[in-house]
């Protein structure tokens, strides 16, 4: 029986081979960050079927409790929807198979689960038949479709000006629009939890008083949804905590102060998440409007700095400069002077004497 044995291949060869296979492996991992993408989309759709199904008492206007339980669910899954939204670029970018269709795909998932979702939401939670021939109730529904718009149009230019590159992705121009999401599901959260059996802590205040705060919470969530559409549509930079924070070497410090803030933060999500999430996306909404106002200021002082420091300013850095007599042209004449002629020098001191 014969045998056939192979023939050995060359180095070319092997790299050829090599490179094929990653390709091969490349092409089929690019499905992963579609169905991550795809799985924010689920989400979102997932969060409209549960916003739908809210409904309130009509004696008491307040929410019934099934209805409770949907609100918290969706808010849940705009949480998860954000898991998704984080995981799918970072796939993508890791296997190097970033697409503009990828982008894309990305942008529409975020339009609907970041931007008509927390819109319907705004409207559901103050409905009309909530305040029967009330303006209130048809502002909500102005406030929310200003917010979706907001979302929408801060989505376009993101594609625009978006580039694949990591290193350009350490801050963002606008709020984005998974916190402004997080902003309206913190609150509807919060709207939730106070009208639940873990508020006994707040019935130092009286004992209808959660029931009104969580009123207010529902009369300024379509204020709110406005201010974020504005937020969305603005040029105030925002940070990016994972890339600034988080990626590369750090130093001991800032781990140490990464350890500290994550505890209290973790302490807060155990004991009262919903107070945490209000306070983490509201926190982060309004740090970009900060940050642009100190820079003001900060250019503003600068601006206003008198002539008189300005010339200060100037000439600290400057040497010190020599007296004039070393430096006049005569000076310099006669100390050459004497170095040539010693003599002459000589007979000077002798007469002197």
């Amino acid at each position: 029986m014969k045998r056939f044995w192979r023939r050995p291949l060359s180095e070319s060869a092997r790299i050829e081979r090599v490179r094929r296979r990653k390709e091969r492996t490349r092409k089929g991992l690019s499905l992963l960050p579609s169905l991550l993408t795809l799985g924010n989309l689920v989400c979102g759709f997932g969060a409209i079927i549960r916003v739908a199904l809210i409904k309130f008492d009509p004696i008491t206007h307040n929410l019934k409790p099934e209805s409770q339980q949907s609100l918290f669910y969706a808010g849940c899954l705009i949480f998860l929807a954000m898991i998704f939204d984080a995981l799918d670029g970072r796939v993508a970018r890791m296997t190097k198979s970033t697409s503009d269709f990828g982008g894309e795909l990305d942008s529409l998932c975020d339009a609907i689960t970041f931007g008509v979702t927390p819109g319907i939401m705004v409207v559901l939670l103050n409905p009309i038949s909530r305040y029967p021939n009330s303006f209130w109730g048809q502002a909500a529904w102005v406030f929310g479709v200003a917010y979706a718009c907001g979302a929408v149009l801060r989505l376009a230019r993101f594609n625009v000006e978006n580039t694949h590159d990591e290193s350009s992705h350490n801050s963002f121009e606008g709020l984005p629009t998974p916190a402004a999401a997080g902003v309206i599901a913190s609150l509807a959260l919060l709207h939730n939890f106070l009208l639940g059996d873990r508020v006994e802590w707040l019935t130092f205040l009286g004992d209808d008083a959660p029931a009104l705060i969580a009123n207010w919470v529902g009369y300024l969530l379509p204020v709110v949804a406005l201010g974020l559409a504005y937020l969305m549509m603005s040029r105030h930079s925002y940070v990016h905590f994972v890339n600034v924070y988080m990626r590369g070497r750090k130093s001991f410090d800032h781990l140490n102060s990464l350890l500290v803030v994550g505890a209290l933060l973790a302490l807060f999500v155990v004991y009262l998440p919903e107070v945490a999430a209000v306070l983490v996306f509201g926190g982060f909404a309004i740090s970009g409007p900060v940050k642009t106002l100190m820079r003001g200021k900060a250019a503003k002082a600068e601006s206003h700095e008198s002539p008189l420091d300005f010339k200060a300013t100037l000439h600290k850095d400057k040497p010190p400069t020599q007296a004039k007599s070393d430096d006049s042209p005569k000076a310099a004449d006669s100390k050459k002077a004497e170095q040539k002629s010693p003599e002459s020098s000589e007979a000077k001191a002798a007469e002197n004497k």
